[in-house]
């Protein structure tokens, strides 16, 4: 195999990335001067069907390692250039391939500039540490901690990738049309997006983590593309990488699988901002959550900015590690609430704008006073009415808005009643409704009796005698007392933690 030398020291790479087409392997013959006819057939081929920028940036790059009758081994740059390949380009590859009557030839892949010979000891203890997890060993992980001259040349290898324009862009899979500028700001997102913005403008440096929540559809994953697309925008050399918690999971996986951890953590662990999408997807998911745990040490440590989003406020993610919760909470959480009467039509009128279609104010208050829970329902109601608008050939007017969704949007909201309170309440605290209702006056009990007394009379109209006989006939000066108690109480951090979390499932299903 051939080494990098650099000052007289050879570079030999610690593992080999491999993608095979055909299972079977040829016996291997280093030839030092082999006419590199097949692979130029190949060459000649993808740049005829590719366009110029996807040959220029993906296929001219490879660089040849070894070349013989029967085997073709490529250097790639970085693990991110590697997949690119794979899931763009090989199936191309192997059409060639085909049509050239060469299908017995074997290609192989390598990922170009891996650590030295002498890193090796390091790389073996991840892997052991990868298979005892894997394998279901309740010992704790040995998790090595690379030296500097490791963390020099994966910087070195950084580098190289930022100076890569096409990289960074594959890498970082920002959507571009997700900016602040695009971003619709009302009172129930307004703190979000001024710290996304601020985060953006001095990442690494403040609010760090950010840590943004709030229900599906309210611009959580909005706010954080924009948060990297305006970095990118100010430092195009940015190395970005936005991914969603299954996707890291996924990946995650396979690298196990083939022991591939080395390229895994040098794409998670080396980059400038770490944007992760419904980080809630990790819970019950020990052996991500270990990993992840580790990818947020060493990029917070070197001071490189975090961006989590979560349906979830940190403590009410079920079956996730106390040490990941607290680390969420290290920076600051911000959340986005449902917007209001105003805001949705605002967010409407905005979304017409921007399709080129012409609404006026009853049929934007009309929608808006229909579609509350979130924006993807606003923008679905508004993609329905200018459809049905185009396929009828009639203008957007509030008769043909009441015409599209009679049948599809309620004429009235889910009433909050003291029923829904308890069962909610209950889920919580994962809690029976009977225990709720018992006169057993228990700490684990009472207190969370109390919060859905609060919460009974604040979010509907019955009175405290009322109250008082849907908890199991309680007096209804029980129920005053527990409504003043909590009214009195609930600025404390864990009890407002868990009134709030209540709240938004109330909010969310009404």
């Amino acid at each position: 195999m051939l080494g990098l030398t650099t000052k007289n020291k050879t570079h030999k790479p610690l593992y080999t990335t491999v993608y095979e087409i055909n299972t079977k392997k040829m016996p291997t013959t280093k030839i030092k001067s082999i006419p590199e006819k097949l692979w130029e057939k190949i060459d000649s081929k993808l740049k005829k069907k590719l366009c110029f920028d996807d040959y220029s940036n993906w296929i001219a790059p490879l660089k040849i390692k070894f070349h013989s009758e029967k085997e073709i081994h490529l250097y790639v740059p970085n693990m991110v250039f590697y997949q690119g390949i794979i899931e763009n380009y090989w199936p191309i590859i192997e059409e060639i391939k085909t049509e050239e009557g060469i299908d017995q030839v074997f290609i192989k892949l390598e990922i170009d500039g891996e650590p030295e010979a002498e890193e090796l000891s390091y790389e073996n203890s991840l892997k052991e540490s990868n298979l005892s997890n894997f394998s279901g060993s309740k010992k704790e992980p040995i998790i090595a901690i690379p030296t500097p001259q490791q963390v020099e040349r994966v910087a070195d290898l950084d580098q190289k990738r930022k100076l890569s324009g096409s990289l960074d862009k594959i890498q970082s899979n920002l959507n571009s049309t997700y900016t602040f500028e695009s971003f619709v700001s009302g009172e129930s997102n307004r703190f979000a997006q001024a710290a996304a913005e601020a985060v953006a403008n001095n990442p690494g440096n403040t609010y760090n983590p950010l840590f943004i929540y709030g229900g599906t559809g309210l611009g959580k994953t909005h706010l954080l593309h924009a948060v990297g697309n305006q970095i990118l925008k100010k430092n195009p050399s940015t190395v970005i990488t936005y991914i969603s918690s299954e996707r890291f999971m996924n990946e995650m996986i396979y690298c196990l699988r083939f022991n591939k951890m080395w390229d895994f953590r040098q794409k998670y662990r080396f980059c400038d901002v770490f944007l992760v999408d419904d980080i809630q997807f990790i819970s019950g998911k020990e052996r991500t959550q270990e990993e992840f745990f580790h990818t947020f040490n060493a990029l917070y440590e070197c001071k490189k900015q975090i961006v989590m989003t979560s349906d979830l406020f940190p403590q009410d993610i079920p079956d996730i590690e106390e040490r990941l919760q607290n680390r969420f909470q290290w920076g600051l959480i911000a959340d986005i609430q449902p917007p209001d009467q105003e805001h949705r039509m605002a967010i409407i009128m905005e979304k017409a704008s921007k399709m080129g279609v012409r609404i006026d104010d009853q049929v934007a208050d009309f929608v808006a006073s229909h579609a509350k829970r979130n924006v993807r329902e606003l923008e679905g109601a508004l993609h329905r009415i200018t459809a049905f608008a185009s396929l009828q050939g009639r203008a957007i007017d509030l008769e043909l808005a009441m015409e599209t969704f009679q049948n599809v949007i309620p004429e009235t909201t889910r009433k909050v009643t003291i029923e829904l309170v308890q069962k909610i309440v209950c889920d919580h605290f994962k809690l029976r409704i009977s225990e709720l209702k018992s006169k057993k006056r228990l700490r684990a009990l009472t207190q969370p009796r109390q919060i859905a007394m609060f919460l009974s009379r604040q979010k509907t109209t019955a009175s405290y005698p009322e109250i008082g006989e849907k908890f199991g006939g309680k007096d209804h000066s029980t129920v005053m007392h527990a409504f003043k108690k909590i009214k009195k109480e609930r600025n404390d951090l864990n009890m407002k933690s868990d009134i709030d979390a209540i709240e938004r499932k109330i909010e969310q299903l009404c």
